[in-house]
């Protein structure tokens, strides 16, 4: 068996976790052949720590494989010593099952392979497979210019000894794509996978790149078999491996692969896991010894462990003063948490206080009286009531309302908006919603959010009623033309007025249909129709219905044909609805530019906060603030310009 050269790859740890399989690859591979070979050896041949993973720190796992000579010995964790750093530590001794292992054998099959190395890695497989247990469920993958699967994962022998005769060589290398493919065949319940690759040159057909195969082989322990050519790309194959926590080893002589392929599978199916508690920091040298009726066989391996923590520096002394003892380190306190719950528990206190004294205060019997009034007069039903609780804080708000003059406004822009509450049950949960957002933006942001919660409270609730009441005034305003025109129908077939908003409460769309409802409702308990109109026009805040009210009045005075008078009203307001369609459509541009530009600071300042959070840091300090406040007047003048420009002022 010749050789040409025998090297390993081993990549640097990371932090605490230190690559698995990453040791010397084709030493250990060279010493598991040397221990099956002739029985001439003078010293028994070594074990190998292929792996350590202190990832769960201080306990600490290592992975070691006994020599060839030792397949099929299950030795106790007496034949074992584990010392740190010199020192013996206690552990615990498990031999790694081999039910659990499913192995993908990828060949490479393109043109620089044809003839003896193929023949040769043909022969090598089927020593793999006799060497490997029968429960191990073993793949094939070929590839050539593309790769390919010959056998999925299976105990079959015979079968996968077929798929090997076949194999043939023809064609470019696609060594990455290979990767790809056999890391992607394994059964996904199967967490111990392992792939052997054989290659004997470099990547030249391949669809994916060398970071895509080291991505897809870190999801397996791969180990490379490389036949030196002069094609060969031992740097990819090392950073294969080496993401795969395997070995390299190399051979020139394809004749060698037949020991090489049973030593690997020697390798795969005779391995131990030692698992101890470190008491070590910093670079650590781990230390295996296992002792047999041959002789004891020893592996060292350097591991790099968590670094010690810092000891707590001691206050500075003045110069001349006696020294004094610091007493027990503390532990630095979370201000944050105590001044949330302060500030829940002070809301807490003033809110029942606050219940407390509106319970205690007796209701005004001014409010009873007029409710009643209003009840025995509208017919009004009410459900019941929550609790009286909610009744006194609901009128105890309404009496606040009333002495500020603020009652009525803001129940037309509930009755507008149709919110079926009253004034003050809206202004109890507008309260309440705002006490929950001034919370939440305190825990989040400090004074900052809560500051932000109690404007955002009452500004949200603002705005939810405009919204509303203005989207309801904007579908009556669609309507009146379809309306006038039932209107003037209902006139024409011999209706008088009254009968005619009759007609428009039963037939016509919300919200029209409510609003004349509400009008024949207070046209039957006295009020003037004329009165009535002028206020449903006010109401909606449409100067179109306005039109229509003064055409009915003058026609009330005068006389005449009402409904020739409504049709050309009607007409007009079709026009003039046709016109703003329109010259909202030529100015949909100018609007939507409005928003893009507004939004697109705002977005990518977001953006770069998520990608790059440190792009932004200059500008919390120094001129930075000046600068953010700056950007977002000028951002607000740039949006009020644009929304004055598109506005439609007819």
């Amino acid at each position: 068996m010749a050789w040409r050269r025998v090297r390993s790859t081993m990549g640097a740890p990371t932090r605490w976790l230190t690559s698995v399989g990453a040791t010397s690859g084709s030493l250990a591979i060279a010493g598991l052949v040397l221990g099956g070979a002739a029985a001439g050896a003078q010293e028994p041949a070594p074990i190998q720590i292929t792996s350590i993973d202190a990832a769960a720190y201080p306990r600490v796992s290592a992975v070691v494989t006994a020599p060839t000579g030792l397949a099929g010995v299950d030795y106790t964790a007496d034949a074992f010593e584990v010392l740190e750093n010199g020192q013996p530590v206690d552990s615990t001794i498990e031999r790694m099952p081999t039910s659990t292992l499913e192995v993908i054998l990828v060949f490479d099959t393109s043109g620089s392979m044809e003839g003896a190395p193929l023949a040769a890695a043909k022969d090598a497989a089927d020593g793999f497979l006799d060497v490997m247990p029968p429960e191990v469920k073993v793949g094939v993958v070929g590839f050539g210019p593309t790769p390919t699967l010959l056998a999925a994962p299976t105990t079959d022998r015979s079968s996968l000894a077929a798929q090997l005769a076949n194999l043939t060589a023809d064609g470019e290398t696609a060594l990455y794509d290979a990767v790809v493919q056999a890391t992607s065949q394994f059964s996904p319940e199967v967490s111990d996978r392992a792939v052997v690759l054989l290659s004997d040159g470099g990547d030249t057909a391949s669809a994916a790149d060398l970071r895509q195969a080291e991505a897809a082989a870190g999801s397996a322990t791969v180990n490379v078999i490389e036949l030196v050519t002069p094609e060969s790309s031992r740097a990819a194959l090392d950073e294969l491996a080496t993401a795969g926590g395997g070995t390299v080893s190399s051979v020139s002589d394809p004749a060698a692969l037949s020991e090489l392929y049973r030593a690997t599978a020697q390798a795969l199916v005779n391995r131990y896991r030692v698992t101890y508690t470190s008491a070590s920091h910093g670079a650590t040298e781990l230390t295996v010894r296992l002792t047999t009726d041959e002789g004891m066989r020893e592996a060292t391996k350097q591991v790099e462990l968590p670094p010690a923590p810092a000891p707590p520096q001691a206050p500075k002394q003045s110069e001349g003063s006696p020294p004094t003892d610091p007493g027990p380190v503390r532990p630095e306190r979370d201000t944050a948490p105590a001044q949330t719950g302060l500030l829940i528990g002070a809301t807490a206190v003033f809110l029942a206080l606050l219940t407390l004294g509106l319970v205690a205060l007796p209701a005004d019997p001014r409010a009873r009286l007029t409710a009643a009034r209003l009840s025995a007069t509208h017919a009004v039903t009410e459900g019941p009531s929550v609790s009286q609780l909610t009744q006194r804080l609901t009128a105890a708000t309404e009496r606040l309302l009333d002495r500020r003059g603020q009652r009525q406004r803001l129940a037309t822009a509930l009755e507008v908006a149709d919110i079926s509450l009253r004034t003050g049950e809206y202004v109890l949960l507008a309260a309440v919603a705002t006490l929950l957002a001034a919370l939440g933006g305190f825990a989040i942001a400090g004074a900052v959010g809560l500051l932000a919660g109690l404007v955002a409270g009452p500004l949200c609730s603002s705005l939810l009623v405009r919204s509303m009441a203005d989207r309801r005034r904007a579908q009556f305003a669609e309507l009146l033309p379809d309306n006038l025109q039932l209107l003037t129908s209902s006139l024409r077939s011999g209706y008088g007025l009254h009968q005619a908003l009759a007609t428009l409460g039963r037939e016509a769309s919300e919200p029209a249909r409510s609003e004349f409802r509400r009008v024949l409702l207070e046209v039957r308990v006295g009020r003037d129709p004329g009165d009535s109109l002028r206020a449903l026009a006010d109401r909606m805040g449409s100067d179109d219905f306005g039109w229509v009210v003064g055409a009915i009045e003058i026609n009330r005075e005068v006389g005449g044909d009402l409904a020739m008078i409504l049709d050309n009203v009607g007409e007009t307001i079709r026009e003039r609805q046709r016109l703003k369609r329109q010259v909202k459509t030529l100015s949909a541009e100018g609007r939507l530019s409005g928003y893009v530009l507004t939004a697109l600071p705002l977005v990518l300042a977001m953006a770069m906060a998520v990608i790059n959070p440190g792009y932004l840091a200059g500008l919390r300090s120094g001129f930075g603030p000046v600068l953010v406040v700056g950007g977002a007047v000028l951002l607000m003048i740039g949006w009020i310009w644009i929304r004055r420009l598109t506005r439609l002022t007819f």
